[in-house]
Parts: C-alpha cells; sequence; structure tokens
C-alpha cells in the first residue's frame, strides 16, 4: 500500500499535534509532505523541527503544490468552510 502524502494546514495547537503523530510513525500510512500557517512565527518553529518538509504561507499554494493527495485542515473552525470548497475544487 502506497502512503498518502498529507499535508496540514494550521500549525497551531491541533496542526502540531498532528504533525508530531504522524512524525512520530503514529499514522505509517501518512507520509508528510507540505504544511501551511500565515505565522511568521510558527513557519520559523516549524522549519527548525522538520527543515525538509515544504511549508507554505497560504492554504490554496500548498494545494496547488502537487506535494499532496489529501489536506487535513486544522484552523479555527469559521475557515474551514473556504479551504474545504478549494480543497474540493483541485
Amino acid at each position: 500500500m502506497e502512503k498518502i502524502k498529507l499535508g496540514i494546514i494550521g500549525y497551531g495547537n491541533m496542526g502540531s499535534s498532528h504533525v508530531r503523530d504522524i512524525m512520530e510513525g503514529k499514522a505509517p500510512n501518512v507520509e508528510l509532505t507540505a504544511v501551511c500557517d500565515i505565522s511568521d512565527a510558527r513557519k520559523e518553529v516549524f522549519l527548525g523541527k522538520y527543515p525538509q518538509i515544504p511549508f507554505f504561507s497560504n492554504g490554496e499554494e500548498l494545494m496547488k503544490s502537487g506535494l499532496c493527495d489529501s489536506v487535513l485542515i486544522a484552523v479555527p473552525h469559521y475557515d474551514h468552510c473556504p479551504l474545504a470548497i478549494k480543497a474540493f475544487e483541485l
């Protein structure tokens, strides 16, 4: 079985937990291939830990990158719908 190439949009409390779980091997059929957050501070933290994984500052850019089979949306709930709609369009 091929691994699912996953992008995570949002690197706050929930997003960083999902990243950590994936990187610790808790989802063996998932490969983290990209992460996105609008915060420069979170970008610095992420790249300090995982410099090998591409980081985007815009969810749509991550989705259009071609790096992911699927995305996990981990942003405040009121921002879920526009990102989910965009993901389904692509």
